[in-house]
């Protein structure tokens, strides 16, 4: 019986290159411009180039409501930017430029967090020291809202 190859993969290893800001990253679904290659028969499809919800605006919402939402956002942008950096450094652990951002990207990512839990209530079990006073003997998990009513749409 013969062996027939259908195909041999070749696939370059990524370089460090430009980045997109944390606001366009999320939108985009990558960090790095050479991983952008979106797939054009989508636009044909949605109508758009940026097939994520619309924006429902701040009609109707309080002001700590749009606050929360604010600063919900600025969370997931950053957590979506380490978990992009923590799988490009799990092939290039070595690359001083990507352990740098994520240093820094790591430390506004925690202070975010912990400002969130002190102004509303904890996103994680690691939020929880937060929010409760030395003095206090109760957990704040219900200090926030369940994510089915709709604190942070």
């Amino acid at each position: 019986m013969t062996e027939n190859n259908l195909a041999i993969a070749n696939i370059p290893i990524q370089q460090w290159g430009g980045l997109y800001n944390q606001e366009e990253a999320l939108n985009i679904g990558t960090i790095f411009h050479d991983l952008n290659m979106p797939f054009f028969a989508a636009e044909a499809v949605t109508g758009s180039k940026n097939p994520i919800a619309p924006e429902t605006g701040n009609q109707g919402k309080s002001n700590i409501q749009i606050e929360r939402e604010g600063l919900m956002t600025r969370i997931t942008q950053l957590g979506f930017y380490l978990d992009d950096l923590t799988l490009y450094l799990d092939t290039h652990e070595n690359d001083t430029q990507g352990i740098q951002l994520y240093h820094e990207i790591s430390k506004e990512y925690a202070e975010l967090r912990k400002q969130f839990a002190q102004n509303y209530y904890p996103l994680s079990r690691l939020c929880i020291p937060y929010c409760i006073n030395d003095n206090e003997t109760a957990f704040c998990w219900q200090e926030g809202p369940m994510p089915w009513e709709g604190a942070c749409i």
